[in-house]
């Protein structure tokens, strides 16, 4: 019989009240009494509610749970049929996780060892979020971060500087500090490329007027100006920026709905929401050959091991990783390797962090 435990990690930078998700890391250990396996369900923006749902699909369904390979693909088949709210879907998605880590670390092997004998890739480029970073969010306290960003080697990072869009029929004019940050950053960091998440604060046709100055600025990508449907059609239209989408869905269905319709370019399936590590792979494998996949990941080191197992898998699908930026290299103590921008993969079994190295 296996046990369930829930460890908060404080989020080494914080959180600012303007983000639309928030806490610190919420980690899944799951335990069979010799070794555990770690899964993250973080920013469901309802922890408490997490752990204990978490805990009553763990009594239910996982602490008598026969774990192997077979039996975990199954189970998984089974919840995909299913339409859990959010905070379940996180829940879910952390145990999923534990267990392909428990059961990696019982073969001994990386969790990506579990599907193929060599990895396809040995690096991932992150892309940095510097959204938790920022303190007073002014002009200066973007350039400071943006410049300790580039002097940890990142060539990617991404901002969401428009907090003060609030009123969709006032969005052009609170627009204005949003679009000053972005000129003021590419004329101070004219080689790092720049994408800018704007949380659904526009309609399509306020969001039109600020196309040309974002244009001018140079964007790598844009995301989710407005919620997911046609009007993307008209946006793309419009726009030469590329657009992508799709952060917190459960499941296939969603992402498979956006592709089909052709709405953005990129989708972003989070292995803490989606269902965990397997539901992950099955979205990788239906974008094959169809469109990119850049996993949404601005969380902590147990959600980054599984994203990049996960691209180890499917390199030809995923180009870039989100990472939150981690201004004082806190997050070396777990096991985690980056350097000059780049997530190595890890050999080590299971995933090849340790949340409870420094707890």
């Amino acid at each position: 019989m296996s046990t369930i435990e829930f460890l908060t990690i404080p989020d080494p930078d914080g959180w600012h009240p303007s983000l639309r998700l928030k806490g610190d890391w919420l980690i899944i250990k799951i335990s069979d009494g010799v070794l555990a396996g770690y899964g993250e369900a973080s920013h469901c923006k309802q922890d408490k509610v997490c752990r204990d749902v978490a805990a009553k699909l763990f009594a239910e369904r996982i602490a008598d749970f026969r774990l192997s390979f077979e039996k975990l693909k199954e189970l998984e088949q089974e919840l995909m049929g299913t339409k859990p709210d959010f905070v379940t879907a996180t829940a879910w998605s952390g145990i999923n996780q534990a267990l392909y880590d428990l059961l990696a670390k019982r073969e001994q092997v990386p969790v990506w060892q579990l599907f193929a004998q060599k990895p396809g890739l040995e690096k991932l480029p992150l892309y940095t979020t510097i959204n938790r970073a920022l303190r007073d969010r002014d002009h200066a306290d973007y350039l400071q971060v943006v410049g300790e960003v580039q002097s940890q080697g990142f060539k990617t990072f991404k901002c969401a500087p428009f907090e003060k869009v609030t009123n969709k029929e006032t969005a052009i004019e609170d627009s204005r500090d949003g679009l000053e940050t972005l000129q003021l950053l590419r004329d101070r960091f004219p080689d790092l490329a720049m994408r800018v998440d704007f949380h659904e604060r526009y309609h399509l046709e306020e969001f039109l007027q600020v196309v040309p100055d974002l244009e001018t600025v140079g964007l790598n990508w844009i995301e989710e100006p407005f919620e997911m449907g046609d009007d993307y059609l008209e946006l793309k239209e419009n726009i030469s920026i590329r657009l992508a989408a799709g952060e917190l869905f459960w499941g296939r269905t969603r992402f498979q709905k956006i592709m089909e319709n052709e709405w953005a370019d990129i989708i972003m399936p989070d292995v803490k929401h989606v269902g965990g590590f397997g539901p992950l792979l099955d979205v990788l494998e239906m974008g094959k050959g169809r469109i990119e996949i850049s996993p949404h990941n601005p969380s902590g080191p147990i959600s980054s091991a599984a994203s990049i197992h996960a691209a180890a898998l499917y390199p030809d699908v995923v180009n870039s990783l989100e990472f939150s930026f981690d201004r004082e290299l806190t997050r070396r103590k777990y096991g985690e390797q980056v350097e000059d921008g780049n997530l190595f993969l890890s050999d080590k079994p299971g995933w090849g962090i340790d949340p409870e190295s420094i707890l």
